[in-house]
């Protein structure tokens, strides 16, 4: 397998090189992703255990496969940052399995929630009457027969 470096760039944010690399792998199948952390590793000369491959992408009949790969500054940061899907990705065979095996066996002794009775709602508290709305006394005085609305009284004539 050959690895070429198409990108790299650093991120201080987060405190990590990203690295987009091509993986020419004649009459063979696509890389593993430890062949590929071992590859890295050794060409920036940091420790396999810093550097994740998040994805690998071969298109069909192509002996290349385009390649994201994380190398982080330090274990720590890694931990933080990296999701454990892709760290559990990472590992080894054996090891992959192990940690897979010890989730399962996590979720069996769990154990099942029994289904909570629904409480009844609380009954909110009674409103208390509505004390009657009085009218104003021009409202009373046109319910009563006049035609009059309260917005239309007559102006008062000026006596020339």
């Amino acid at each position: 397998m050959e690895l070429k470096i198409k990108k790299d760039e650093y991120n201080p944010l987060l405190k990590r090189k990203e690295v987009y690399a091509d993986a020419y792998h004649e009459n063979e199948g696509s890389p593993s992703r430890s062949a590929l952390r071992d590859a890295v590793a050794s060409k920036y000369g940091v420790e396999s255990e810093v550097v994740y491959v998040v994805d690998i992408h071969t298109r069909t009949g192509n002996q290349e496969s385009e390649c994201l790969i994380q190398v982080y500054d330090d274990q720590a940061t890694a931990k933080l940052i990296v999701p454990e899907y892709v760290r559990v990705r990472n590992l080894p065979s054996e090891e992959r399995k192990k940690v897979r095996e010890q989730k399962a066996k996590k979720k069996e002794e769990k154990p099942k929630e029994t289904p909570k009775k629904e409480a009844k709602p609380k009954e909110a508290p009674a409103s208390p009457p509505k004390a009657q709305v009085k009218e104003p006394t021009e409202a009373k005085e046109l319910s009563k027969g006049s035609k009059e609305t309260p917005k239309s009284k007559p102006k008062e004539t000026e006596n020339k």
